[in-house]
């Protein structure tokens, strides 16, 4: 039989157990400042890329991208920003898949080609959509669990299923920035601390020559509690 003290132990682990919502550690990514070609408005600064702040509960994965400029009421109503994402999950997806927008972006990961796109906007009050690839074309555009900008942060919320993900997948991403029009490419890139492209209509690839980043889902706090739950009644049983 358990002792009071491991029994108020127990509770307090299943109790930190139940708490699905809290998130991972944000894992942080960074870009260089002012590294926008000097021919390339930045709307204030709000296309320059500084980071981004990656994390995860058990459901769902959070982007919190960080721009060199106001985005928020009082700042600069304009721009578009985006995250390419390369998950290999279809068959089908390749370098040239390029991305739910038809923008002049591409992304070439050790998975494959950009199969998730999440596209947003913070002019006129905003707003995001989600497209994925389906092995033949772009699908969507499908709602995200959550969008928020103020100040200098976007926030971006999607479960983890509608990536197709789960804890110890390693996928790859890259952010970028963009103008109004719709054929404006990579005015910024997340993982690129040098000049993108020199023209807005320039072509852009993350991965391959380019600089890409990854990251992998991790439990959730409260799935290490529950580890370590079953780990001590274990070690209780075969006392």
């Amino acid at each position: 039989m358990l002792s009071r003290i491991a029994l108020a132990f127990v509770s307090g682990l299943v109790l930190t157990a139940s708490a699905s919502t809290a998130q991972a550690q944000a894992t942080s990514y960074t870009d260089a400042a002012n590294d926008i070609d000097p021919t390339i408005a930045t709307g204030g600064g709000t296309l320059d890329l500084l980071g981004m702040e990656v994390s995860n509960t058990a459901t769902d994965i959070v982007f919190r991208l960080t721009v060199n400029g106001n985005v928020g009421p009082g700042g600069t109503d304009w721009g578009k920003f985006m995250i390419g994402i390369s998950t290999g999950s279809n068959a089908g997806d390749s370098a040239t898949n390029g991305n739910g927008w038809g923008r002049p972006i591409n992304m070439n990961s050790a998975l494959g080609g950009m199969n998730y796109w999440i596209g947003s906007w913070v002019d006129g009050g905003g707003g995001s959509q989600l497209w994925n690839y389906t092995g033949s074309a772009w699908s969507g555009p499908a709602s995200l669990s959550g969008f928020t900008f103020a100040g200098n942060t976007i926030t971006y919320t999607t479960s983890l299923a509608s990536l197709g993900l789960s804890v110890g997948n390693t996928f790859f991403f890259d952010a970028y920035s963009s103008g109004g029009g719709g054929g404006d490419g990579a005015i910024d890139a997340l993982a690129n601390p040098n000049v993108s492209v020199t023209s807005w209509g320039g072509a852009y690839t993350s991965g391959g020559s380019n600089p890409i980043y990854s990251y992998t889902v991790v439990p959730a706090p409260g799935a290490v509690a529950l580890l370590g739950l079953a780990g001590l009644m274990a070690r209780r049983r075969r006392r």
